[in-house]
C-alpha cells in the first residue's frame, strides 16, 4: 500500500495533534502531515493549495469543537469551495462528543466520509487509507 501524499489534522488541542501525528508517522501511510488549529486556518491552507494549483490533502481529520471556527462551520465554508470531486478528498470528523446530534449532523453532511471517536487509532487510520485508495483506484480513468 502506497502512502498518501498528505494528511491534514484540524484540531485546537496540541496534545491531540501530537498523538495523531505519531500514529500517522508510525503507520508510514503519509508523506506529509499538516496541522491547523481551527477551521479557519484549515480553509486558508486549502485555499492556498487551490490558488497555487497544488494537490489537496487526501485525508482531513476534523475536530468538531474548536475556538474560532469549529468543524461544522468549516464544513459549511468547505462546501462553498466547490472542490472538484476528482480531488479524492476524504474528511473524517474526529471528536470526543457523545451527543447523538453531532454524530447525526456529521453523517448527514455529504462531505464527511465518517465520524470517529478520538483518539485516532492505528487500525482506523489504516482502514481509512485503504478506503481512500480503493475509491481512488475505482474512480481512476482507464488508460
Amino acid at each position: 500500500m502506497n502512502p498518501l501524499e498528505r494528511i491534514l489534522l484540524v484540531d485546537d488541542d496540541a496534545v491531540t495533534n501530537m498523538l495523531h501525528r505519531r500514529v500517522i508517522e508510525r503507520s508510514k501511510r503519509a508523506r506529509q502531515i499538516d496541522v491547523a488549529t481551527d477551521g479557519g486556518e484549515a480553509l486558508q491552507i486549502l485555499r492556498a493549495d487551490i490558488a497555487a494549483g497544488r494537490p489537496l490533502p487526501e485525508l482531513i481529520f476534523l475536530d468538531i469543537n474548536m475556538p474560532g471556527m469549529g468543524g461544522f462551520e468549516f464544513l459549511e465554508h468547505y462546501a462553498r469551495l466547490h472542490i472538484d470531486p476528482a480531488a479524492q478528498l476524504i474528511i473524517v470528523m474526529l471528536s470526543t462528543s457523545l451527543l447523538e446530534a453531532d454524530h447525526a449532523r456529521a453523517e448527514a453532511d455529504p462531505n464527511v466520509h465518517s465520524f470517529c471517536d478520538k483518539p485516532l487509532r492505528l487500525e482506523k487510520l489504516l482502514e481509512l487509507v485503504e478506503d481512500f485508495q480503493r475509491t481512488a483506484e475505482k474512480n481512476r480513468p482507464a488508460a
